[in-house]
């Protein structure tokens, strides 16, 4: 049979197949190198190094260096590295001394163009990525439209208005350096290590910072803000990237990697609680849902079910600390923007109704370019029902609500847009694809945007590069895996044609 099969197709003009190459062991020396800056920073954490100590300065040194190295001579392992740094650049925003500027994203994000030229030039068969990486090219040209509205106010000067844009996009650019630069299938799945190593370490801090902060009287002195300096950020950064250990550990054929993948996602799960963010709580919920009701939804239902009968049974399971955070939700006492209610929202929450009906108002005034960017909490005062108080919030609590205000409704849409078409190719991918890391990759990723999404409509978190930059990397590594044409089956998996004699 495989031999007629053969004639038929030489006969018809088609080659025979080639042999399958033989499997090449990938060079493993990138991965290391990026773990061990992982656990090198983890361990200055856990020890308290000072940002502008000379221990921090030694170890920019050497980074630079290795990235710098990496970008000219080995630009396949450059994700890898900067994947090892963006978790801590807002804690070590180590750089160059002497050099205004010389920060060490702004340093990623030139040695970023510089391994992306080099991984072009070597690159030898380009891969069709279709058109979403154009619409994400799209979506920063027209943020630059936002800039102008921003320059014409008078607020900034020229040199706050690029710094302010270039908040914006640095978390974008590192999506464009993965389409860039990331080859295959291995390339990606090092990555995938590197974040979930990464996310378990900064966990693993954050647990350790809150067992050390147990027993001080409220709730506000007991968050954890951690690595990102806040504890509402710190949360959601456990979220996004907590959530795909979660889809790792359900998809993992060994079961060591799956013992491994789920203490992680536990670890990262209690870290959570020590941040006492209510978004938080809710954004894992959620993207932990999707990811269960994906894989299996008996095992939804069985966990769902299981962990209400043991809550009902044993109430003592949940921390007093997070029910009583929970509760801060409603009052019971006259409140300040409706005296006369007996129980409603507690002060933050009502206080984001009152900014969010005010933005409502200034999207309606602009609704085509917006105010500009980085203006919104400037003239968010002139829109309010009630005066702002000098020393009130005045931020968004809401990505998507921001982004509509400083850069108009089609910068909204556009990114509600690039959701929808990362969704398509993730559920393409997982359910789709054969590969273990195609259809793990897209449960990840369905996972952690999810929990970004839910998280984003209770605060502003697009325009920071150590919360969010892992989010865009893994929708480039999404964009390239889509466009790898999938292997075709073995010998013996493929489907036996049976010819008809007469």
């Amino acid at each position: 049979m495989a031999a007629g099969t053969q004639t038929i197709a030489i006969s018809a003009g088609a080659a025979p197949a080639p042999a399958p190459p033989q499997a090449r062991r990938r060079d493993p020396s990138g991965l290391r190198i990026a773990l061990a800056f992982v656990a090198i920073l983890g361990a200055a954490r856990l020890i308290d190094v000072s940002e502008d100590g000379p221990a921090m300065l030694l170890f920019g040194m050497g980074y630079t260096a290795a990235v710098a190295s990496v970008a000219v001579l080995r630009p396949r392992w450059f994700p890898l590295l900067a994947a090892s740094y963006l978790p801590f650049s807002r804690a070590y925003s180590v750089g160059l001394v002497g050099i205004p500027g010389a920060n060490m994203i702004n340093l990623l994000i030139l040695l970023g163009l510089v391994a992306t030229i080099a991984a072009r030039s070597t690159r030898r068969a380009r891969v069709h990525l279709g058109s979403t990486v154009r619409l994400v090219v799209v979506y920063i040209a027209v943020g630059v439209l936002s800039v102008y509205p921003s320059l014409t106010s008078g607020a900034f000067g020229m040199g706050e208005i690029i710094q302010l844009y270039r908040s914006w996009v640095a978390p974008v650019l590192f999506f464009l350096f993965v389409v860039a630069i990331v080859r295959d299938r291995q390339d990606v799945a090092d990555i995938v290590e590197v974040m979930a190593f990464a996310a378990t370490i900064v966990a693993a801090l954050t647990w350790m910072e809150g067992l050390g902060r147990q027993g001080r009287g409220t709730i506000d002195a007991s968050r954890v803000s951690g690595l990102m300096r806040q504890a509402n950020s710190m949360g959601a950064f456990l979220v996004y990237y907590g959530v795909p250990l979660l889809a790792l550990a359900l998809t993992s054929k060994s079961w060591r990697r799956r013992a491994l993948y789920l203490a992680g996602f536990l670890v990262t799960a209690r870290a959570v609680l020590f941040t006492f963010s209510r978004g938080a709580y809710l954004s894992l919920a959620a993207g932990s849902a999707v990811v269960v009701l994906l894989r299996s939804p008996l095992l939804l239902l069985a966990g769902v079910g299981g962990g209400a009968l043991t809550v009902a049974a044993v109430p003592s399971l949940i921390p007093s600390s997070v029910m009583e955070r929970l509760g801060d939700t409603t009052s019971e006492e006259k409140g300040l923007y409706d005296p006369t209610a007996v129980e409603q929202l507690d002060r933050s929450s009502a206080h984001r109704l009152v900014l969010w009906r005010g933005a409502a108002r200034m999207i309606a005034q602009h609704p085509l370019q917006g105010v500009g960017i980085g203006l919104f909490q400037d003239m968010i005062g002139n829109y309010t029902e009630v005066p702002l108080r000098r020393d009130d919030p005045r931020d968004a609590h809401n990505a998507f609500i921001l982004i509509a205000a400083e850069m108009g409704i089609p910068m909204l849409l556009l990114l509600v847009l690039l959701h929808c078409c990362f969704a398509a190719l993730a559920l393409r991918l997982y359910f789709r694809r054969r590969l273990l890391v195609d259809r793990t990759l897209g449960l990840s990723f369905l996972g952690c945007q999810v929990g970004v999404i839910v998280s984003c409509m209770l605060g502003s978190r697009f325009s920071d590069e150590a919360l969010i930059a892992y989010f865009w990397m893994m929708a480039g590594m999404l964009c390239v895996t889509s466009a790898l044409p999938e292997p075709l089956p073995t010998r013996r998996q493929r489907p036996v044609v049976r010819s008809r004699r007469g």
